[in-house]
């Protein structure tokens, strides 16, 4: 007789708050029955009950959740050889670290907290954690049998990265043993170099880094998204007009305006899936965390005052220029600019329009034209209504032909689009109106979008 081991999975078909054969004392001799109505000859039959397919992702996503909280805590991790030599220190966040240093400061805390071990204490194989305080951060330490693992962190450590710096430095000792033996003899500071790669394999620390898309993903991957993934997809493009990179935090934020109904967990999960498929991937930048959002932010404002100076400028060469200029001549140039800028607004090009409007209105205060200075003041406001319309117009109909071809993600995109025209608008009587309108539809979608996730 062949022997074989099945694993199956069945769902019974009652609801246990209802069983009538009596959940769970009776629910083993009940399946043995079924299993024996259907000619299945079995002799030892192992019964679990698994909680549902929804159920067991939310564990999936507190999983991921916490997880990603717990690595962005940590600012840099250190492996100390038993002697308390730095044998390796990687930065994982934006903290500059003295390794040497700190190493002696852990090296003799955990000499002095030794001293007070009993026998049964010293005897005892099992790893053993200390905690310390240095300056603003928290120390977590794993005293493994060849070598010491700390993590520098920003908080204390919870129950779950102790637990998996635990299992870190198992792996360690077993898969680097020699080198651990081999730093012990020869204090070089290359031998552990290795270890990087598995840092970032078993702390998942990708998810701190900045981020981007691949450029290779193929078109068959991207048709077979969720329905979550997708929300992310398009946000992430998003994210990149704006610069080269972004973080997950953004663009669980970003991911989650759009969505609304599904949870930042499930959203996180999901970017976690897109890295570990390589859709999502690391930008290797030479600096990290904080530094990148300062240059972000410099890079911005610099954007900003280069703008200002533009503007400045062109205001500064017509103040230059009026100071010979007659009125006569003033007025040429006011039409001048009007004419350019009527061309424009015929082609639809409304920026450029704009341009020409505000140079005429400079002119027109330089000389405090004030009947010029009104029709032009209005003009600028006609063109800025006119293209908000165009905008508006243009979302809409977007918006229209992806809820039609059931493009959801796509659809909500264009319609918080208007939402963001409708909101800027002071003067509309219908507004509000309009954005209870818009809102409800945004629902909708949102629902609609959570039904079919859920399937």
């Amino acid at each position: 007789m062949t022997y074989f081991k099945l694993v199956l999975g069945l769902d019974c078909g009652v609801d246990k708050s209802v069983c009538q054969f009596g959940y769970p004392e009776n629910c083993f001799n009940c399946l043995s029955k079924k299993f024996s109505d259907a000619n299945f000859l079995m002799d030892i039959m192992e019964v679990i009950e698994q909680h549902s397919k929804q159920k067991r992702r939310e564990i999936f996503y507190k999983h991921i959740w916490r997880k990603y909280h717990d690595i962005s805590t940590i600012r840099h991790l250190i492996i100390l050889s038993k002697a308390g030599l730095p044998a390796f220190n990687m930065a994982i966040g934006d903290l500059p670290i003295d390794a040497a240093l700190i190493s002696g400061f852990i090296h003799a805390n955990v000499s002095f907290s030794s001293e007070e071990l009993t026998y049964i204490d010293r005897i005892n194989p099992e790893k053993k954690f200390y905690e310390f305080e240095y300056k603003n951060f928290h120390l977590l330490l794993c005293n493994g049998k060849l070598c010491r693992i700390c993590l520098i962190l920003n908080k204390k450590a919870s129950t779950s990265l102790r637990e998996l710096l635990l299992n870190f430095t198992d792996i360690v000792e077993e898969n680097y043993e020699e080198k651990l033996h081999e730093f012990e003899e020869t204090c070089e500071l290359n031998i552990l170099d290795p270890v990087k790669s598995l840092v970032i394999k078993s702390f998942d620390i990708i998810m701190t880094y900045p981020l981007t898309l691949s450029s290779q993903i193929p078109p068959n991957i991207v048709e077979n998204f969720s329905i979550v993934q997708k929300a992310i997809y398009e946000c992430t493009k998003d994210l990149l007009r704006e610069d080269t990179y972004f973080f997950i935090s953004h663009l669980i934020t970003t991911t989650a305006k759009l969505l609304d109904v599904i949870s930042n967990e499930e959203i996180l999960w999901n970017i976690y899936r897109m890295i570990r498929e390589n859709i999502i991937i690391w930008e290797n930048l030479e600096f990290q965390g904080q530094e990148i959002e300062s240059k972000k932010q410099e890079k911005q404002k610099r954007k900003h005052i280069i703008l200002n100076f533009m503007e400045i400028k062109d205001l500064e060469q017509i103040i230059f220029e009026c100071h010979d200029m007659s009125i006569e001549d003033a007025h040429k140039k006011i039409n001048s600019s009007m004419k350019k800028g009527e061309i424009a607004e015929k082609n639809a090009a409304y920026q450029e329009a704009l341009f020409e409007y505000q140079k005429a209105l400079n002119y027109a205060k330089e000389f405090n034209m004030e009947i010029e200075i009104g029709d032009i003041s209005f003009k600028i406001l006609e063109i800025i209504k006119l293209n908000k319309k165009v905008e508006l117009n243009f979302a809409m109909e977007q918006a229209n032909k992806s809820e039609k071809r059931r493009d959801y993600v796509i659809a909500l995109k264009y319609l918080f689009q208007i939402k963001d025209i409708l909101t800027s608008e002071n003067e509309d009587v219908d507004k509000d109106k309009q954005l209870q309108k818009l809102n409800n539809r945004i629902q909708r979608i949102q629902n609609h979008i959570q039904k079919i996730n859920e399937n």
